[in-house]
């Protein structure tokens, strides 16, 4: 420190003026700290669109590669690689390969209801039930979901929590969704169907059966080729289904 020759008074001045730069440091310090500490928050915690979208994107390309290397041969350093992820990340959010899978079956189920929305709202019964079936015909001729059931049929038997997770996720909730709707019209004394359960199988049965068995043969479904093709068949099966359960199809 170099010594300045002062008169008392101004040594008195410079020791004051030295004492509250002394004070605002901390305070200064304490400012740069905290807003150090925003900006990494702010870089270690994505927006919640981000989040989102990269979630997309793991089961797009999940997707991808189970359906070119099956489930046996896909991997999850590959998925994660293709997907620009860690193992870390993919790992953290599906902490097995069976998982990963439930989560792609859970995707498309859901992206059937969220089409479907809730049965009956604004519908009358035989409305709602063409509205479903429809829903429900296109998306089993969809490319992806034609591919997964393909996946499911080769290798559930040497991996059987496939069949359970595809069942459980997929076919077995849009039948429980269904049989749930059929049991409240027939409560309000819509339609007489017996058994609700029963009744759905026979319903889907004529709506998606040929065409849910030609899709894992690899087949094109001839039949329901076009959207109006799909349409009209929906219609047809939904009418002989209601003849049958003698149904007040206009409430």
């Amino acid at each position: 420190m170099r010594y300045i020759k002062s008169s008392p008074k101004s040594r008195r001045f410079v020791t004051f003026a030295m004492l509250v730069s002394m004070k605002s440091k901390p305070a200064r310090q304490a400012t740069r700290k905290v807003a150090v500490r925003k900006r990494k928050s702010a870089r270690g915690r994505p927006p919640t669109e981000e989040v989102a979208s990269r979630a997309e994107r793991l089961l797009d390309v999940a997707t991808e590669v189970f359906l070119e290397q099956g489930f046996k041969g896909a991997s999850m350093s590959e998925i994660a690689r293709r997907a620009g992820a860690s193992k870390q990340t993919l790992y953290a959010r599906y902490p097995s390969k069976a998982a990963l899978f439930a989560g792609l079956v859970e995707r498309k189920a859901s992206r059937l209801f969220d089409a479907v929305g809730p049965l009956g709202e604004g519908r009358g019964l035989r409305d709602t039930l063409v509205h479903y079936g429809s829903e429900l015909l296109e998306l089993i001729v969809s490319e992806d979901a034609r591919g997964v059931h393909r996946v499911v049929t080769a290798e559930c038997m040497e991996f059987p929590e496939l069949g359970v997770i595809f069942w459980e996720r997929g076919p077995g909730r849009t039948r429980a969704t269904l049989a749930n709707y059929l049991r409240a019209q027939q409560k309000l004394g819509n339609i007489q169907c017996g058994d609700p359960e029963q009744a759905v199988e026979i319903l889907l049965a004529m709506i998606i059966s040929a065409t849910s068995l030609r899709a894992t043969l690899g087949l094109e479904p001839e039949a329901v080729k076009t959207q109006a093709q799909r349409k009209a068949w929906v219609n047809f099966a939904v009418d002989m289904f209601l003849s049958a359960m003698q149904a007040n199809a206009g409430r």
